[in-house]
């Protein structure tokens, strides 16, 4: 791991080793993150379509619709939405849009470090959407 890792990242493992054992518990922080970004949208900018990715990797993955995502990927994404919903990180998020400087660092770090396999999961999202019979209200990707 290099600096960046063992500075911002490393307190965040344990827990994130807590949610990866946990899909209800992942679905919990991913509501979590979804309200986050969702009441930040306009101050994330890009970072917010970043987090809508990696929001729906784990989203698949915990629904068990996508299962091709490597342990460590999904560890290292979890890590990130940790660190993203977690008020109190390297800049706390109750100062306005600098709080949020950091969350875009940590996304922009997660996406670098899992893009092959973030590649592989948006060929596999768009050939499920593509599945999908437009118009007969059918849905080849059921979700529970």
């Amino acid at each position: 791991m290099d600096k960046f890792d063992q500075k911002v990242l490393i307190p965040y493992q344990e827990k994130a080793n807590e949610y990866l054992k946990d899909k209800r518990k992942s679905l919990h922080l991913l509501n979590e993150a979804l309200r986050k970004a969702n009441t930040n949208r306009g101050a994330l900018g890009k970072t917010w379509e970043n987090f809508q990715m990696l929001f729906g990797v784990l989203r698949d993955w915990t629904n068990g619709n996508y299962k091709e995502m490597p342990t460590r990927s999904i560890l290292i994404i979890i890590l990130g939405i940790v660190y993203f919903v977690s008020p109190i990180d390297a800049i706390f998020d109750y100062i306005p849009f600098a709080g949020l400087v950091d969350d875009a660092a940590v996304a922009g770090f997660v996406i670098s470090q899992v893009s092959l396999d973030l590649e592989q999961y948006k060929l596999w999202k768009k050939k499920v959407e593509s599945e999908k019979e437009p118009g007969d209200g059918k849905n080849l990707n059921t979700t529970i």
